[in-house]
């Protein structure tokens, strides 16, 4: 579910949830630090980005470290309230193995959706210190074509939808944590782009997925620390989020 991440249990450390840094973890949230109405209801996604970037506000970071360092610091956020949540019940113990699986189940469906949807808020927080305004310069979760709903659209649906509009100026981005087969996806989200920008944290894609992907006109945008993961044949064909934020100015699809 996380790229560059795994955890082994081993048979002297039972239960669902790795044991945190005993050190200190500077996203960790002690229950006391925990918001009453978290501990009630589980914060929405967007609840936990919200906290992230008050935590790490990172001013001054370039926008690649600044995804990068807030992806770990929401990571420690939803380990922390899930700990809080669920770890009472897990210690308690279960009294039928279908009380069991059904709370494991809910714990997993949570994780995965967590990670599916956090790649994509914390980009729009992004843009918006970017100084791209919402509904101007781009939206998120507009529909471009029936059916079709690109996470990001460039600069807005009514310009896509204006065929007086140059398509020179209009842009989209995807999001997937990890795209594999996912990428081809992205390739019929907006009929009037030709090139599809993917943002995306999988650490390396082999040559061959790669220039399948340019074939099919899909521009991988990742993080810059992540580039050095890819083969070194195609690292300079991958675009960093600075340097699509920098292209979306240059196209004038910002504003003035």
């Amino acid at each position: 579910m996380e790229p560059g991440r795994f955890f082994i249990w081993t048979p002297d450390q039972p239960g669902l949830f790795p044991p945190h840094s005993a050190g200190p973890v500077r996203c960790w949230l002690e229950p006391a630090r925990i918001p009453p109405a978290w501990l009630a209801q589980f914060p929405t996604g967007a609840d936990i980005v919200r906290k992230t970037v008050e935590l790490r506000p990172e001013h001054g970071t370039p926008p690649d470290r600044r995804l990068l360092r807030r992806r770990d610091c929401e990571f420690e956020i939803f380990r922390s309230v899930e700990e809080a949540i669920e770890l009472p019940a897990i210690t308690a113990g279960f009294t039928t193995l279908d009380d069991f699986i059904a709370r494991a189940q809910t714990i997993l469906q949570r994780r995965k959706a967590r990670s599916g949807r956090s790649l994509e808020l914390h980009t729009r927080e992004i843009l918006i210190e970017e100084r791209f305004r919402e509904g101007v310069d781009f939206q998120h979760g507009a529909q471009s074509d029936p059916d079709k709903r690109p996470d990001f659209l460039f600069p807005s649906q009514t310009a896509y939808r204006d065929p007086g509009f140059p398509e020179a100026r209009l842009r989209m981005l995807a999001t997937k944590t990890t795209c594999r087969d996912r990428w081809r996806q992205v390739i019929n989200e907006a009929d009037r782009i030709p090139v599809k920008h993917l943002l995306t944290l999988q650490e390396g894609v082999s040559e061959a997925q790669f220039r399948e992907m340019m074939q099919a006109n899909v521009q991988l945008v990742v993080p810059e620390p992540l580039i050095a993961k890819f083969p070194a044949s195609i690292r300079t064909d991958i675009v960093t989020l600075e340097s699509f934020l920098g292209d979306l100015r240059l196209s004038g699809t910002q504003a003035p």
